[in-house]
């Protein structure tokens, strides 16, 4: 058989283009990844972070596709400031706090009007004329889709009412139950989100979620059933790879490879801060981040940290080798209480990358984070659940020190990764069940 008969063709309907190598697609990369690119096509909104796109086919929503749509994009390019700044190794860091205040200003005030939900009820999505013909000309067999704002729970219906396209729906976090929750206007948001996630779900033959825990709470809560997908990838190209070291032998290297928003990056200045009281010992670490984008509120705490470096995210295929490289992979999560309900069923696309490259882990963050939920039922990661410097200094001392409790969590990682995230088993499953519902286009 013809390997692209194998795979069904899937429209894509996602608000981020998908690249083939950055950081916030990873797990759609990973699902998709056998997948012939002939038989993919995306449309999106924005986010067109690097060249390659994952995709054959690729349709950006304009002007056009969106109601009063040339005023849109005229006070989207004009009012919203700086979310994150971008990190280039050419540029020098200790640069930025001089832009912070002024970009931290514009921040709240695009936010603020993103926030409100405003926006989505005013230019609300339109098939264009030129979307139609997209559409048409790739013919899908199945919608993926995954929501996350008002824009993206609408066009996956709206499409597959019009040409009768069967809906995979997929969520990685509980975004249903947080979207325009803090809105001065929430009174009028929420009930239009909560209409539109049940339009959405009843038109989805196929419902998968990020984890058991999610499945169960969501099937519970829409009376549906939801089908667990965890996150995947290859365990024998970690075994492949090279180490890659960037500190010097006599420093320890604790490593955190991700974005920074969330609150994370206050829990990678905690680190900072914990790890001095190591000092007496002896020990001298370095504290290593990858990431490609920072929040304006944390430059000025950032640069206060003399043993913090930050670097821009390595590729996917050098990954492995700097996860390797790190003495301790640090997974930092907040410790607010409104940020961490938010993540309450949400599993880091990290962890199983940390899980894969042998190396202890130490988890940082609310009780109520999914991750952390997770860990303490895999039991896979050394556990701080509190803000507490001292048990945080406590935990990096035991994972440098305790040998036999090291190889107890890194051997417990490499199962549960064998069990819930070998890419063989995960894409089998996920080609399997799309594959049951591409004959259902009428």
């Amino acid at each position: 058989m013809n390997n692209s008969n194998i795979y069904p063709r899937v429209l894509i309907i996602y608000h981020s283009r998908i690249n083939k190598a950055d950081q916030f697609h990873i797990s759609i990369r990973g699902w998709f990844a056998d997948w012939p690119k002939e038989n993919l096509a995306q449309i999106y909104s924005g986010g067109e972070l690097g060249e390659e796109v994952f995709c054959r086919y690729n349709f950006k929503i304009g002007e056009k596709e969106r109601r009063l749509g040339n005023y849109f994009f005229r006070l989207k390019g004009s009012s919203l400031g700086q979310s994150t700044y971008s990190l280039d190794s050419n540029k020098d860091f200790k640069k930025l706090h001089k832009l912070a205040f002024w970009s931290l200003f514009k921040n709240r005030a695009g936010n603020f009007l993103i926030n409100t939900g405003l926006w989505e009820l005013i230019f609300k999505p339109v098939i264009s004329k030129e979307m139609m013909e997209f559409v048409k000309k790739f013919d899908p067999q199945i919608i993926y889709c995954q929501g996350y704002n008002l824009t993206f729970s609408w066009l996956p219906v709206m499409i597959a009412k019009r040409f009768h396209i069967p809906v995979c729906f997929q969520t990685g976090d509980d975004w249903p139950s947080h979207l325009y929750k803090k809105s001065p206007l929430s009174y009028i948001i929420r009930p239009i989100v909560n209409k539109a996630v049940k339009s959405l779900l009843n038109i989805s033959t196929i419902r998968f979620a990020n984890g058991r825990l999610m499945a169960e709470d969501f099937g519970k809560r829409y009376n549906m059933s939801f089908e667990p997908l965890m996150m995947c990838d290859s365990i024998s190209r970690f075994h492949a790879a090279p180490t890659r070291r960037v500190v010097d032998s006599d420093t320890i290297s604790i490593v955190y490879t991700g974005n920074l928003i969330h609150g994370r990056w206050a829990s990678i200045v905690d680190l900072c801060t914990a790890s001095k009281q190591l000092k007496p010992d002896g020990l001298k670490i370095m504290i290593t981040v990858y990431a490609n984008t920072i929040p304006p509120e944390a430059v000025n705490k950032i640069l206060k940290m003399d043993n913090l470096q930050i670097h821009s995210a390595p590729s996917h295929e050098e990954l492995p080798s700097y996860l390797k490289g790190a003495d301790i992979l640090y997974l930092p999560e907040t410790m607010d209480a409104d940020m961490a309900d938010e993540i309450g069923l949400s599993i880091s696309t990290k962890a199983h990358l940390y899980m894969m490259s042998a190396r202890p882990v130490l988890l940082y963050g609310s009780p109520i984070t999914g991750i952390m939920k997770y860990a303490k039922e895999e039991e896979w990661a050394c556990i701080v659940q509190e803000q507490n410097l001292t048990k945080l200094s406590e935990a990096v001392h035991k994972l440098l020190t305790d040998d036999v409790y090291k190889k107890k969590l890194v051997d417990r990682g490499l199962q549960v990764v064998l069990k819930n995230h070998q890419e063989d088993r995960v894409r089998e499953k996920f080609l399997t069940i799309l594959n049951e519902n591409r004959e259902l286009k009428a």
